[in-house]
């Protein structure tokens, strides 16, 4: 009768051969980047939530996103916002080229704000198209608009340093701010660009 082939791991007299050990699984970079574009709206805000949360889950403990946007609803600014500042890992936000209306607000929850030296941001009060608006929906609508605004000057107030002059141009119209003027009111926390190193691949949201 024929012997079994031998166990090659089977310990000799005086030895302990153990099987060689699995294969480490890939490090993680720290570092994700990933770029964002568009109107602030729900569709965006659950894009931005369901993205970042899976970066998070991934791993990564810096998220890097180029962001520009033109704005949208004050709602999901503020939810963005909210949202920023609650994050448990590190959240840079990079102006390309405008960041505008809610996306301001939604800029602010991160924890670092950086501007390109040719971005620009624009802030004003809340607003409406009143067309086809009856007398009982304008009504309705004003106080909507009075607790958006309310909600958005106390986030201003509380991460910026804009100037008597500066929130009485927001008062009337359009306040418009060049990079140097969002790094003086507090709004960037620093002019720098959007510049992923070599070989990171870059997210599209």
């Amino acid at each position: 009768m024929s012997k079994p082939p031998a166990n090659p791991y089977s310990p000799l007299p005086g030895f302990d051969v153990q099987p060689p050990p699995p294969p480490a699984a890939p490090a993680v970079a720290p570092d994700v980047y990933a770029v964002f574009t568009g109107q602030i709206d729900a569709n965006t805000v659950q894009r931005l939530f369901n993205s970042l949360t899976g970066a998070m889950g991934g791993g990564h403990t810096h998220i890097h996103l180029l962001f520009h946007s033109p704005g949208g609803a004050p709602s999901d600014g503020i939810a963005l916002y909210n949202f920023f500042r609650g994050l448990t890992v590190d959240l840079t936000l990079y102006n390309v080229g405008s960041v505008a209306s809610a996306a301001v607000t939604a800029y602010l929850g991160a924890k670092y704000r950086k501007t390109s030296k040719y971005g620009s941001f624009m802030l004003h009060k809340t607003f409406i198209n009143p067309i086809n608006a009856t007398v009982d929906k304008l009504k309705n609508t004003s106080r909507s608009l009075l607790l958006d605004d309310t909600r958005t000057e106390a986030i201003l107030k509380e991460r910026t340093k804009l100037t008597p002059e500066q929130w009485e141009i927001r008062r009337t119209g359009d306040l418009w701010l060049s990079a140097d003027d969002a790094l003086a009111a507090g709004i960037a926390t620093e002019i720098a660009e959007f510049a992923p190193p070599a070989g990171y691949r870059i997210f599209n949201i």
